[in-house]
């Protein structure tokens, strides 16, 4: 019998092996890679298309050519293609972020030879019907006129355009104009220019057997088609210091970000500036949490986030406290600000903040679809599993040296742009 009143003993996490996967190539070229990895019997496949921002030729082109994509095809419409789906128990999902587009299904094994000529379809043979636009097009005004009554989300879309210009793909935000401007021959123009062979990676994960290849291929591999060949180029933005205060209708609260421009994770900095982010807001227990939550109890949550984009990247500290708190929350951010720029941290707290951040990655890596997101993150920043394991290594021997060098380098106040919305 266990003895149940004798906690387990706690082990440090080293390091990180990453599951090893399986490469190959369709007869088109296009490269898959396999996570044969799961005791259920659920496939997910993603298709990524690096077709995002960075290459449209009109704004919202991309977000808009994936989101009607799936709105019918040459043998479906969109409810015949969405009960279709429905019947093998599947759904396909597409989207578009910063960086890349995707399409995705999940679906029990046993139906994955019916469903994946129905995805073959939608991303070769797409009609983008008229009024499957006008729709998505009426949404997104209503829920633009949603996000613009939420303090928070005014407050990223401003500091974003502030860190890159409102003609930048990273900066540029949705607007009435550019919504209603997207015609159905934009998203059959980007559709052909850059949803193509060439461009494409897909990423199979779950419980795999024999036949899936010979599926794909079949499916996905037997047409070629070429992109426009456009390569993006990142502009050269200065970093720069500016204070935004923005109006809104909100009575009581203020939301705050405070941030800059950064680096990708290939970005030689990247690793401590990882940890740096983490000691200072990253994790529930980070300095700003104890000091504006938990001390001084001016918010209910504040965090930092370091986000890695492919070209670029950006770090910002975000929270939302009430009007008559917003100078002294400031004032108490680069008070902890300081603090990691003039005192190294303790051993001990980083010892914390380091099991903290592994335990996270073994989480990343528990399971075939978690395993397939961080693949499907490599790939896009075109990065290997072993620059994956180096900067994991980096992060695990991060020393307090190199966090406040980091927090010296990266926290200066002229490099930040602040934006409050509120009263």
């Amino acid at each position: 019998m266990i003895d149940r009143s004798i906690a387990p003993q706690i082990h440090n996490i080293t390091s990180i092996k990453f599951p090893s996967v399986e490469r190959y190539l369709l007869d088109n070229g296009i490269e898959v890679v396999e996570v044969n990895r799961g005791t259920q019997e659920i496939i997910r496949l993603e298709v990524i298309y690096d077709a995002s921002r960075p290459v449209e030729d009109k704004q919202l082109a991309a977000r808009t050519t994936a989101a009607i994509q799936k709105e019918g095809t040459a043998s479906f419409s969109s409810e015949d293609l969405a009960e279709k789906i429905d019947y093998y128990g599947s759904s396909i999902n597409s989207g578009s972020n910063l960086d890349f587009s995707y399409f995705s299904i999940f679906v029990l094994g046993k139906f994955f030879g019916e469903v994946m000529p129905i995805l073959s379809e939608v991303l070769q043979q797409p009609t983008f019907p008229e009024h499957e636009l006008l729709q998505n097009q009426e949404i997104a005004l209503e829920k633009l006129k949603s996000n613009m009554s939420k303090s928070d989300l005014v407050a990223y879309r401003k500091i974003t355009e502030e860190m890159y210009g409102s003609y930048h793909p990273y900066g540029y935000n949705s607007s009435e104009e550019n919504i209603s401007a997207i015609t159905r021959s934009d998203l059959v123009h980007h559709f052909k220019s850059y949803h193509t062979s060439d461009r494409c990676r897909i990423v199979v994960s779950g419980k795999l057997n024999s036949s899936i290849r010979k599926v794909i291929n079949n499916s996905l591999g037997q047409i070629k088609t070429k992109s426009i060949v456009k390569e993006y180029r990142p502009p050269n933005i200065k970093l720069h210091h500016k204070l935004l205060h923005v109006k809104s209708d909100q009575e009581h609260q203020t939301a705050i970000k405070i941030g800059r421009r950064m680096f990708n994770r290939r970005g030689e900095d990247f690793a401590a500036a990882f940890m740096l982010n983490t000691v200072l807001g990253g994790y529930f227990g980070s300095r700003l949490m104890e000091s504006i939550r938990e001390d001084l109890g001016y918010t209910y949550n504040i965090y930092s986030s370091l986000e890695p984009l492919v070209y670029d990247g950006y770090f910002t500290i975000n929270t939302e406290v009430s009007n008559d708190l917003v100078a002294p929350t400031i004032k108490e951010i680069y008070n902890q600000i300081n603090i990691l720029q003039q005192e190294k941290i303790s051993n001990k707290e980083l010892d914390m903040v380091r099991n903290y951040v592994m335990g996270n990655f073994l989480n990343m890596i528990d399971g075939p679809f978690r395993v397939g997101n961080v693949i499907k993150t490599l790939s896009v920043s075109k990065m290997n599993v072993e620059e994956y394991e180096s900067i994991i290594n980096q992060i695990y021997n991060c020393t307090p040296n190199q966090i406040q060098n980091m927090a010296q380098k990266y926290l200066q106040r002229k490099d930040m742009i602040e934006v409050m919305v509120g009263m």
